[in-house]
């Protein structure tokens, strides 16, 4: 059986910045299973003779649902993840302006073609099994209902496990603004998903690499198709001629937002030599703007993490690199008192073969390493087995286009922190997964293909 982080079975919700308990609950039964599999299958089956109209008509819903519970929805997510007011304000109308962004586009994405004389359409897979992670709960759950409602789908959606008090805010919207059954919160344990996952017709996951392979183990037992989105632990790349000090102040937010809770954070900070100490100041002073602190208190600029199991494996990370000869210039240790608190981290390394180089470090904590140029930059960037995204900034964007070619990530930025686009796919390569999430490529991989000649 699988055991991660990213995947405890126990529904518990707990206060961040206190640990004490908020809601507990248990997974469904296989009684309560098989119920949402039978009408998931029999709502799916009408779902995919809906006509466009009908489909964005109930995506505009339920983001006006979403939009209505707002307030509660900001609150759960500040008391049961600890993220900080605007973090949780963004990820609310995140997810309703997605609702509505593929309720506007998603005909035209979906519209038959014609190619070799032959007409392709896009037909539904049928059942979805979409499983989210603690991170962006919300987020991570409306993501792939979305789309798998707008082509047709039925969907079943695991809930985060630190997060039941957000996903129970979303239960009833579903049943609010959605045909019966067609879109459910199924409370699974280990067994149950993999019973699940068998019965469905296609598996999407995001969260943690281990987790991420064993459920893709089981998904190929099954001859499941499946989505992943797995870890980051992404580069940046700083040249000599980068703007330094906006480098450091994005490379600095990119990594606190969300406590560093977040697949698209920039970790491993690679930079050349010639450059490396004006940087690494600049890099200092800017992580020092962020600090714990009380819940909702003007001076907590830095969100507490979300679990304690996901405090004290980081802690776990950090030790292990220190003892592999990581330097600690910043932070390091977590703070002590209730709560799950972790100071803003910075550790020097060598390169490959330190643990904090080569693993995801889920949290506020990142490696600066220096290169002798731009070449042994780019070059050390690429060591590691995941490739989700990478960004490089350097004042000659043609020199730093040359340089990312043939570079193994899902998406490449220059000048700019990482983020993700509503309309432009995201997917990661190697370690962090495969299949695409978001645009056109997301929407499709809803569908399965077929030909008619």
């Amino acid at each position: 059986m699988y055991r991660d982080l990213d995947f405890d079975t126990a529904f518990r919700a707990c206060d961040p910045y206190t640990g004490r308990l908020l809601q507990a609950r248990a997974a469904c039964s296989t009684q309560q299973l098989h119920h949402s599999l039978e009408s998931a299958r029999a709502a799916a089956r009408q779902w995919a003779h809906a006509d466009w109209a009908e489909r964005a008509g109930s995506l505009r819903l339920l983001a006006d649902a979403l939009r209505k519970q707002a307030g509660a929805l900001v609150a759960a997510l500040m008391a049961e993840i600890g993220k900080l007011r605007f973090e949780a304000e963004e990820e609310v109308a995140r997810a309703a302006d997605w609702c509505e962004f593929v309720a506007d586009q998603g005909e035209q994405w979906l519209a038959d073609e014609w190619q070799g004389g032959a007409r392709l359409i896009r037909r539904p897979w049928g059942i979805v099994l979409a499983v989210a992670p603690w991170n962006y709960p919300l987020w991570q759950l409306v993501r792939p209902l979305a789309t798998a409602l707008a082509a047709g789908n039925a969907c079943l959606l695991k809930p985060p496990p630190a997060a039941p008090i957000t996903s129970g805010l979303l239960e009833p919207l579903l049943q609010q603004c959605l045909p019966p059954g067609l879109a459910q919160l199924v409370w699974l344990d280990e067994l149950g998903t993999i019973s699940a996952l068998a019965a469905s017709d296609l598996f999407v996951f995001t969260g943690g690499e281990t987790a991420g392979r064993q459920l893709a183990a089981q998904a190929g037992h099954y001859l499941k198709p499946c989505v992943l989105e797995l870890g980051g632990n992404n580069a940046m790349v700083v040249l000599e001629d980068a703007d330094i000090a906006s480098a450091a102040r994005l490379a600095a937010k990119s990594r606190c937002t969300n406590a560093g809770q977040r697949c698209t954070a920039i970790q491993r900070l690679i930079v050349v030599d010639t450059i490396a100490s004006e940087f690494r100041e600049a890099l200092l002073a800017e992580l020092g703007r962020y600090r714990c602190g009380e819940r909702d208190a003007p001076t907590t600029t830095l969100a507490p993490m979300a679990t304690a199991g996901v405090k004290a494996r980081l802690q776990r990370w950090l030790s292990a690199a220190q003892h592999n000869g990581a330097q600690t210039l910043l932070g390091g240790q977590a703070a002590g008192g209730e709560g799950y608190h972790f100071p803003a981290t910075l550790l020097q390394v060598a390169g490959p073969g330190n643990p904090a180089f080569d693993e995801e470090l889920f949290g506020p904590a990142a490696t600066l390493t220096a290169a002798p140029d731009a070449l042994s930059a780019i070059s050390m960037a690429g060591q590691v087995r995941q490739g989700l995204v990478a960004s490089v900034w350097g004042g000659d964007v043609e020199q730093v286009r040359r340089l990312l070619r043939g570079f193994r990530a899902g998406s490449l930025f220059i000048n700019r922190i990482p983020s993700s686009r509503f309309e432009l796919p995201f997917a990661g390569t190697g370690a962090s997964g495969f299949g695409s999430t978001l645009g056109r490529d997301g929407l499709l991989a809803m569908t399965q293909p077929q030909v008619w000649a």
